[in-house]
């Protein structure tokens, strides 16, 4: 009942800080100007990921100072969560503003890891997947492991945030789907701060799905990469083996993240540079198909939650199997990759032969 209290909580305060937000931008001027990078076609204001924040961290605090149980197995790592969400809105907020250097950008979301690794937030064991067994993990590579681990997902879900609704829509979904292992596990921190993300994730989505009327911003969308992020490390790891405390997340969120680890591999190979924007995402690829914004996000929905299922299925099956199914799935991305490209080949060749043909005439 608390769990599903906190939803409504912050889906409430988000559904009314975000107009609020919008109406700031507009007077102010905020706004995510149309360029040949992006999708929109409209100015639009661009810092609805402050009202997504502010939602999420009074409901938090109101819980903290509610629950006398959360404020007991919590305490000592609400200090530092709360000193990341603030300076990554920070970050954030100077991004979505004046704009600043992905090497800065990147800096800043390290910092942001290794104070959450301070506070607690960290990943400790490793686990043999195919003996089983678990040994602490040294220092510096649990320190190394631990900092990949946020600042790719924060990264993951940054770069998923290139059409309407799509970034809060995934964060929404698959942190349903992390709600239920969490349910199965028995963990209530993870759930209780995944109850609240989905709450200030659908009640900001109202206004975001296609056509928008305010973005996430990197501001929100960093949030939600950051929150997922952690959200696998204060509950799950002394419940599952660590290899499926990674994997979980993974599958629920495998979308953005192959596209985020072929984004890395296509500008490296192109440009020499992970920093180059392109245009060249999952997303902005399948809408050269023909389909409408709203089809593409709402596909991106279906999969993200059958990747979900897929996920829950990672704490049904043997540890020593789980890195097996992560491998067909793996391989079951990477062929629909190539089913992509080749569509897109034949479209290519359509498009030339009829330019021809027009030509011609």
């Amino acid at each position: 009942m608390k769990i599903v209290l906190l939803f409504i909580v912050s889906f409430l305060f988000s559904f009314i800080f975000t107009p609020l937000i919008r109406q700031i931008c507009l007077k102010c001027g905020l706004l995510d100007m149309p360029s040949r990078r992006k999708i929109h076609e409209h100015a639009l204001p661009r810092l609805g990921g402050v009202a997504v924040i502010s939602s999420f961290a009074i409901t938090l605090l109101l819980a903290f100072l509610w629950d006398q149980n959360f404020r007991n197995i919590f305490s000592s790592r609400i200090t530092g969560l709360f000193i990341g969400i603030l300076l990554l809105a920070i970050l954030g907020l100077l991004d979505d503003v004046y704009g600043i250097r992905p090497m800065v950008k990147l800096a800043g979301q390290i910092a942001v890891s290794l104070i959450l690794f301070s506070y607690g937030f960290h990943i400790r064991l490793f686990t043999n997947p195919v003996h089983g067994g678990e040994m602490p993990l040294p220092f510096f590579i649990s320190l190394f492991l631990t900092v990949c681990w946020i600042v790719g997902m924060i990264n993951a879900l940054n770069l998923i945030d290139g059409l309407d609704g799509l970034a809060s829509g995934i964060a929404a979904i698959a942190g349903f789907c992390l709600i239920f292992v969490g349910f199965y596990l028995k963990t209530p921190l993870t759930v209780i701060i995944l109850s609240m993300l989905c709450g200030s994730s659908l009640g900001f989505l109202y206004y975001n799905f296609p056509p928008a009327k305010i973005f996430l911003g990197d501001t929100g969308s960093m949030f939600l990469g950051l929150i997922l992020a952690v959200s696998a490390l204060i509950g799950f790891q002394y419940k599952v083996a660590t290899v499926v405390v990674l994997i979980i997340p993974i599958c629920a969120l495998a979308l953005p993240i192959y596209d985020t680890a072929l984004a890395i591999w296509r500008r490296m190979l192109k440009n020499g540079s992970i920093f180059i924007a392109d245009k060249r995402h999952l997303h902005h690829r399948i809408l050269q198909f023909g389909l409408t914004q709203r089809e593409v996000v709402i596909a991106f929905y279906s999969a993200t939650a059958y990747f979900g299922i897929i996920a829950f299925l990672f704490i049904l099956i043997p540890n020593q199997y789980a890195l097996l199914l992560l491998l067909l799935l793996s391989i079951g991305i990477f062929w629909g990759m190539r089913t992509i490209g080749f569509i897109e080949r034949k479209l290519k060749k359509i498009h030339i032969l009829e330019r021809r043909l027009k030509k011609s005439e």
